[in-house]
């Protein structure tokens, strides 16, 4: 006779996450969250007025990385081979931009609500999700700052008389830790 709990275990329970929609603007040059929670099943995670709240902030804090209308007149002309170059110069730091940008929001979010966590997921679909804070994302010391290249793996810095050898051996050399405060 099997005991059978009817209960999930916590490693087995299905997170409860709001993912927050996105639609184009801009001729389909860029996104934007929808703000609206109409048809959203908040899952009593957020309040309807604390959603639009926290998703016209990320809104906002993307605004900068929108295309302005140099960047459309480009975009438009790229079927000359004049255009081409300057478009995709002009597309990858905007990107690149808003990826920043986003990043500092979702960072912002989450420093500000020490119950909630919102996260980009980037696979199989790229949406942008909100669920309640567990042990899993309670950040480590040595998490990777990804806005800076910091933290996580630590990096020796070579210099040219160490590959040269310098009349040194490799026990003599002494290792610069880089990304991080400490210099040994």
């Amino acid at each position: 006779m099997m005991n059978a709990d009817p209960r999930p275990s916590p490693e087995r329970q299905v997170r409860q996450r709001i993912i927050v929609p996105s639609r184009m603007v801009q001729f389909g040059l860029d996104e934007k969250f929808e703000s609206d929670p109409y048809d959203i099943d908040l899952k009593s995670i957020l309040t309807p007025s604390e959603y639009t709240q926290h998703v016209d902030t990320l809104n906002e804090a993307l605004k900068p990385a929108r295309p302005k209308t140099l960047d459309q007149a480009v975009f438009y002309g790229m079927g000359t081979v004049i255009f081409t170059a300057p478009c995709a110069y002009i597309v990858y730091k905007r990107k690149k931009k808003r990826k920043k940008l986003l990043f500092e929001a979702i960072s912002r979010f989450n420093a500000a609500n020490p119950n909630l966590f919102m996260r980009w997921n980037r696979r199989p679909d790229s949406f942008i999700s909100i669920e309640r804070r567990t042990s899993q994302h309670v950040a480590s010391k040595s998490a990777p700052n990804y806005m800076t290249g910091g933290g996580g793996d630590q990096t020796r810095e070579l210099s040219v008389s160490d590959i040269r050898g310098g009349g040194k051996t490799a026990f003599d050399m002494k290792p610069m830790i880089v990304g991080g405060a400490n210099k040994i």
